[in-house]
């Protein structure tokens, strides 16, 4: 599944998924019409899989041989530190804005169960993903490492834990957001990641089991709102690329799932919204608003990520650090 260092169809399931998350950050009530909220709603319900997909992929990517301390490290520098970051930056950001009088591209909310309130008071909610993800790995690493002859048994025992746990407090309504309860499902599909990647050494035949399960599962999430099933999404996905090379060889996806970190830091809480504010003032119709902003958003957002890229290039022949571009 590898070509130039990285794995075609994971790049492909970043990028449906990306695509998801800016839906499910595209909310903005008042800029859009109660029929475009409607549709907002529906498309945030078809795309509850999304954040749960790079938990999967970090899991699948997941070295169980990378020594505690190489692994510790890396994770530091590729997680804490963006999320540090950034939250400083956006915190600059809206203070400025604050100070010219402009009116507020987001409203700020924190409350007790968030985890930027603990950490560090940030408007840029989604970067809950960055320790929540550090957390997930690392103790997977130091378990790995304590039970280096039985760390099978240590993975059934979490998801045993995990299942008691949910069958006690009860699924999430959302299989997104930074609210403890998640937590536990979010180490669940880096385990499920981590467990099938032997899976999808070799392609699968029946690839019309593959598509009606996907459609069964698309189908319980928008009509029946039972969000366990999406944790089925990213696997699923991920066998559907891998069985169908004609998907392999759209480039947008695939260049979206590459650049997926940078998108999931800059789309919000400035870009997004500010591009959705814009276009409500220019008098856009409020369905292609919606439509107008996600599209706009991706592009800029990759427009801006090439540009990094060769400013660094042409500065210090190298890339942007991981640690700005994710």
């Amino acid at each position: 599944m590898t070509k130039g260092g990285r794995i075609p169809e994971l790049d492909l399931l970043r990028g449906v998924a990306i695509f998801g998350v800016l839906v499910l950050h595209s909310s903005f009530e008042g800029r859009f019409a109660k029929e475009t909220m409607a549709v907002q709603a529906i498309m945030a319900r078809f795309f509850d899989w999304a954040v749960l997909a790079f938990f999967f992929s970090s899991g699948f990517l997941h070295d169980r041989s990378a020594p505690f301390a190489i692994t510790l490290k890396k994770r530091i520098v590729s997680l804490l530190v963006p999320f540090f970051l950034y939250n400083m930056f956006y915190n600059l950001c809206f203070f400025g804005i604050e100070s010219m009088g402009w009116p507020h591209a987001v409203v700020l909310e924190i409350d007790s169960k968030s985890l930027g309130a603990i950490l560090f008071r940030s408007p840029a909610f989604q970067l809950y993903f960055l320790p929540y993800l550090f957390m997930i790995s690392v103790g997977v690493s130091g378990l790995e490492k304590l039970c280096r002859r039985f760390y099978k048994l240590g993975y059934f025992s979490i998801f045993v834990l995990i299942l008691i746990f949910y069958l006690n407090q009860g699924y999430p309504e959302m299989s997104h957001g930074s609210d403890y309860n998640n937590l536990p499902m979010y180490l669940a599909m880096f385990l499920i990641g981590l467990a099938s990647r032997p899976f999808f050494e070799k392609s699968f035949d029946k690839l019309w089991m593959i598509l009606a399960a996907l459609c069964v599962v698309l189908s319980i999430l928008v009509i029946f709102k039972f969000c366990v099933v999406s944790l089925l999404m990213p696997p699923l996905l991920l066998a559907l690329a891998g069985g169908f090379p004609v998907i392999r060889r759209l480039k947008p996806l695939f260049c979206m799932g590459e650049m997926s970190g940078s998108i999931y830091l800059w789309h919000t809480p400035l870009i997004l919204p500010a591009i959705s504010r814009l276009l409500t003032y220019c008098g856009i119709p409020s369905l292609l608003n919606l439509l107008g902003s996600l599209i706009l958003t991706l592009i800029i957002c990759m427009l801006l990520r090439l540009g990094l890229d060769a400013l660094f290039v042409m500065m210090i022949k190298k890339n942007a650090p991981k640690y700005i571009t994710l």
